[in-house]
């Protein structure tokens, strides 16, 4: 067992699925894009928890292992999959377009760009490495 390979797995998916989880509540908790939802204070709780728990698994991701440009770069456009894909599956099923999804969407877009930034912007550390071999 490889315990670099776990420790890069967890720290990607910590960073990728808190990044794509507090944009989506964001948007929605804002209202700039849409009505923001009625939360009852029970519900209050439950949304804080889950905010704190997003937080707690970003700062781990974080803390289990410094992430590599190429996995940075990785996350990014982890999480620009998720904030692309499940609205616009979302209006596709429900035929219904509406501004959160513009929203949601355009966070995508945001992170998918500065997946793109990280990209362009890595060294190549050897002629050899991941991103050319054929597999």
């Amino acid at each position: 067992m490889n315990r670099t390979a776990i420790r890069s797995a967890s720290s990607f998916f910590l960073v990728t699925f808190s990044t794509a989880f507090l944009f989506t509540l964001g948007a929605r908790l804002t209202g700039w894009f849409t009505r923001a939802p009625e939360v009852s204070p029970s519900q209050m709780q439950a949304l804080g928890v889950a905010i704190m728990i997003a937080v707690v698994c970003l700062a781990v991701g974080a803390g289990i292992r410094r992430l590599s440009a190429g996995e940075l770069q990785s996350a990014l456009l982890g999480a620009s999959a998720v904030l692309l894909s499940t609205p616009l599956a979302i209006a596709v099923l429900t035929g219904n377009w509406e501004i959160s999804t513009a929203a949601v969407s355009g966070m995508g877009v945001l992170t998918l760009a500065l997946g793109w930034l990280v990209a362009l912007t890595r060294k190549r550390v050897a002629t050899h490495d991941e991103d050319h071999a054929d597999g």
